[in-house]
């Protein structure tokens, strides 16, 4: 078999995997958006609106969000179905997750190994985790510090209570919180990865830790929104605790599938899957794509 064929059929797969996830994440968006939850509500000729899965998921964030003192202003007129949008999208991206996660492993299936293979449910159901935990750390801790954080400065240039502001400015800040928290949180389960397939060694963490470090503080600082350096922390900290977790993990992992003299059991020359001894080591068989290492 051709290495052209093979990579036609690669990307044939991608894009079915592709097409999964955006209905899937389309068909969620759709119900969160339209679902009436009271659907009595649709018999009411004189109602303006009817409640939604979006619309209460919006009430509570007001209301647990926004501290006293400040207040929502539409602005423009388009501002109220945006933000029901974004919303929607955001949360069709966190219940769509498991199917998210699910697609992108069976896309690296193929080049897995048996045992490989046993680890997709506990990655599934750890990133799952990882992510909603990211999301609920977000929405309780970050989103809610920026207004509180923000006030005293308000007044420092003479601004006093009630605090206006923009109602498209206050959900961007709290979905962006929520959403780069919930990805940052699952950074973990990816370094495991990378180290446990050896696509990276373990010793590229431990011996850059202080850069990583630093690297990893200037992202949280950027994709967090304004807060200040007290925020930026706030995610650092526990962002950098689970990031070595993971290189703990995967370091493990990888120590594990070496035999006594240090050297890798598997020969690195011979695929475990079909056989074909290579001649020059490889991360996959040229032969047939699944992993090596």
């Amino acid at each position: 078999m051709s290495s052209g064929f093979r990579i036609g059929e690669h990307l044939a797969e991608l894009r079915q995997r592709l097409k999964v996830i955006f209905i899937s994440l389309v068909v969620v968006i759709v119900v969160v958006f339209l679902l009436p939850l009271n659907p009595s509500q649709l018999l009411n000729l004189n109602a303006v609106y009817y409640t939604t899965p979006v619309s209460v998921f919006l009430h509570y964030v007001v209301s647990y969000t926004l501290p006293a003192g400040w207040v929502l202003i539409p602005f423009t007129v388009s501002a109220p179905l945006e933000i029901l949008l974004i919303a929607a999208a955001v949360m069709g991206l966190a219940i769509d997750m498991p199917i998210i996660t699910y697609e992108v492993y069976r896309f690296v299936d193929p080049a897995l190994k048996p045992e490989e293979r046993r680890m997709a449910y506990p990655v599934i159901a750890s990133t799952t985790a990882l992510f909603v935990v990211g999301l609920a750390f977000g929405y309780f801790l970050l989103a809610k510090f920026v207004f509180i954080a923000m006030a005293p400065f308000y007044s420092a240039v003479g601004i006093t209570p009630p605090y206006y502001i923009q109602a498209v400015d206050f959900y961007t800040i709290v979905f962006l919180s929520v959403v780069f928290s919930g990805i940052a949180f699952t950074t973990p389960i990816f370094v495991y990865l990378l180290i446990r397939f050896g696509i990276l060694p373990p010793e590229l963490f431990t011996k850059n830790r202080v850069w990583i470090w630093v690297i990893t503080y200037i992202v949280t600082a950027l994709i967090t929104p304004d807060g200040g350096p007290v925020l930026d922390v706030i995610l650092f900290v526990p962002v950098i605790l689970l990031l070595e977790i993971g290189v703990f993990l995967g370091r493990r992992s990888v120590q594990g599938a070496k035999g006594p003299s240090g050297s890798d059991t598997k020969g690195g020359v011979v695929c475990p899957s079909c056989g074909t001894t290579l001649e020059t080591p490889s991360l996959f068989c040229p032969k047939c794509g699944r992993s090596i290492a």
